[in-house]
């Protein structure tokens, strides 16, 4: 093959695998500019370094094509090419060098583009960190809510516990004092005393107490002690149709016992582990009704 001559200001170049300077990419990503971009810059300008990759992303910054993903031959890096070496490769010539004039002009060029893809950049971080700033906010918001309805039922049902109580309270002291009456009644029968009754009159006596007729009651709410890993309960009162769920929410949210992570509750007796489905069934259908001890297991 004969000898190749060119001029002093062109160099012979040859295709060959050779791997991207990691460095340089980083320095030009960091700049603002794309994955592909750079790589496509690099093999451009024969893998020089930094500033003629600038140069040539600058001249060449409207070609959206310079995005697509690199294809295999597209990996490919062109190196230089020495007199003496296998001059059997396809030969390629660079580009007339830039004169200093024209190379100033191209660096203040690029460091105005330089400095625009940055603050697009941080415009674009401060944006993204603000976004995540209003969903955090947004969750604990969320999370404040179901805690201030759990507060407000809890304060409701307690209420409704006590005036429970005191009507119950209410009704045992009228058939304490019904059951009295009763006794003096028969009392005063017995031994003939002034003011008994007549001889019909006793029956009432040998009736049973009223409260064995009193129907079996409708409970609405159901009164639950859990016990919690280091022994400490917690009391709550929840509706006999709530779910279990509803119970280990409300001890996700109010659990002193320092442990974190998702809750499991069984019942000692009769001994039961709920699994999933039990989460879903109500209070009253799992038998945790008028009252329950739930434990929490680890």
């Amino acid at each position: 093959m004969s000898e190749i001559s060119c001029e002093d200001s062109f160099q012979i170049l040859y295709i060959s695998k050779m791997p991207f300077n990691e460095a340089w990419l980083k320095t030009l990503q960091d700049m603002g500019f794309a994955e592909n971009r750079t790589k496509r810059a690099l093999k451009a300008t024969d893998n020089k370094g930094v500033e003629p990759a600038m140069e040539w992303l600058l001249a060449n910054s409207d070609n959206p094509t310079l995005d697509d993903p690199l294809s295999e031959s597209d990996e490919e890096i062109p190196v230089t090419m020495t007199e003496g070496d296998d001059e059997s490769a396809p030969p390629l010539v660079l580009k007339k060098p830039l004169t200093e004039e024209e190379r100033k002009e191209r660096l203040e060029k690029m460091e105005e583009l330089r400095k625009k893809k940055r603050a697009e950049r941080e415009e674009r971080e401060r944006q993204e960190a603000l976004e995540r700033e209003r969903k955090r906010i947004e969750d604990g918001k969320g999370m404040t809510d179901i805690k201030q309805k759990l507060e407000e039922q809890e304060i409701k049902k307690m209420a409704e516990i006590k005036r429970r109580e005191k009507q119950e309270e209410k009704e045992a002291k009228a058939r304490v004092l019904r059951q009295i009456e009763e006794d003096k009644i028969a009392r005063r029968a017995k031994f003939n005393m002034p003011g008994a009754p007549a001889a019909a009159a006793p029956a009432p006596a040998a009736q049973p107490p009223s409260a064995a007729a009193t129907p079996k009651k409708d409970y609405t709410e159901t009164r639950i002690q859990i016990r919690q890993t280091n022994g400490q309960p917690i009391v709550q009162s929840f509706g006999v149709k709530e779910q279990l769920a509803a119970v280990r929410l409300y001890i996700q949210m109010n659990r002193t016992d320092g442990q974190v992570g998702p809750v499991k509750l069984m019942t000692s007796f009769p001994k039961k582990i709920f699994n999933e489905e039990d989460y879903e069934n109500s209070l009253e259908n799992l038998g945790l009704v008028p009252s329950a001890v739930l434990m929490v297991t680890k």
